[in-house]
């Protein structure tokens, strides 16, 4: 039949779920590093049972185990001979994943590259670097964010501050009338664009409008039992380590980051990582975008 391809995102949803367990279930043959290497090494040549027992130094229960279940998935070819082989289908299924591990990787440097250029233009237009003071060492602390649940309210906006007002709306009628907001140690607001505003590179400026908005995003950390409605998005966030700066005003937010950008920069110890940026409002409930505090955390990992 050759390859195919879904004529629309439409043809692809309705083919998904109409085949849910199925797909499943192939993932499954996918989900072990065993069987992910069992198809690397089938990959160039055809090999024997006693072959890949050597080459992998696995136990023989192990390693039979394994390739039956990719026997049985038919992503690989058992001969009578006791040699194995790599079957088309496993071989399409491989490459595709590796090709879809690959381009996230991709992406996932450009959206850190992008992150980079964003503060560095930022510093060129709203600073002087010839100007600034010396940074006190207590400015800046080593964090490890743990693991968090969160309930999660993003918004689109089409002018500056548009989006988050709009997602902190969301936030707030949904999380104050449950009382989350009075305990701020225990429900911890976290906030970031999502996405970031369309940067023009020839007039060294941000583009937002109507056919050019920005996001943004709000958490609220949850205990794992805390039953959400089924519209509202729950995320469970990894934990990462992050560069912490506080700050008092909206209005000194981009100074913050400017600082926080110029320790990592000249740091020996840390680099930039890969995880989110967060400001975490510590007085949500404050209005006067004077007077919130926040604390800035600027994802870093050790060099």
């Amino acid at each position: 039949m050759g390859k195919m391809s879904f004529s629309s995102k439409e043809a692809l949803k309705l083919f998904v779920l109409e085949s849910l367990e199925e797909i499943a279930n192939l993932h499954k043959a996918l989900d072990h590093p065993t069987r992910l290497e069992i198809l690397a090494r089938l990959l160039v040549e055809d090999k024997e049972f006693k072959d890949l027992l050597e080459e992998m130094d696995i136990q023989k229960t192990t390693l039979a185990n394994h390739l039956n279940m990719l026997v049985d998935y038919a992503l690989v070819e058992r001969e009578n001979r006791g040699c194995y082989r790599i079957s088309v289908d496993g071989e399409d299924l491989f490459q595709a994943s590796a090709k879809v591990f690959l381009d996230m990787k991709v992406r996932e440097q450009e959206r850190q590259e992008a992150l980079r250029m964003r503060y560095e233009t930022l510093i060129k237009k709203y600073t002087v670097i010839g100007s600034e003071k010396e940074m006190a060492k207590d400015e800046f602390r080593i964090v490890k964010l743990p693991a968090m649940r969160v309930a999660s309210f993003h918004a689109m906006g089409e002018f500056l501050g548009d989006p988050e007002t709009k997602a902190g709306k969301k936030i707030y009628e949904w999380a104050n009338p449950k009382g989350l907001y009075e305990n701020k140690e225990k429900h911890r607001v976290f906030g970031f664009n999502n996405p970031d505003p369309k940067f023009d590179h020839d007039k060294g400026e941000f583009i937002v409008s109507k056919e050019n908005p920005y996001g943004y995003e709000f958490w609220i950390t949850i205990d794992e039992d805390f039953e959400v409605e089924n519209e509202i998005a729950v995320k469970n966030i990894p934990e990462g380590l992050h560069v912490v700066k506080s700050c008092a005003g909206v209005h000194n937010l981009g100074d913050a980051w400017k600082e926080l950008y110029k320790w990592i920069k000249n740091n020996d110890k840390y680099e930039f990582g890969n995880h989110q940026c967060l400001e975490q409002a510590l007085n949500p409930m404050e209005q006067d975008g004077n007077k919130i505090s926040f604390d800035l955390y600027f994802p870093i990992a050790g060099k």
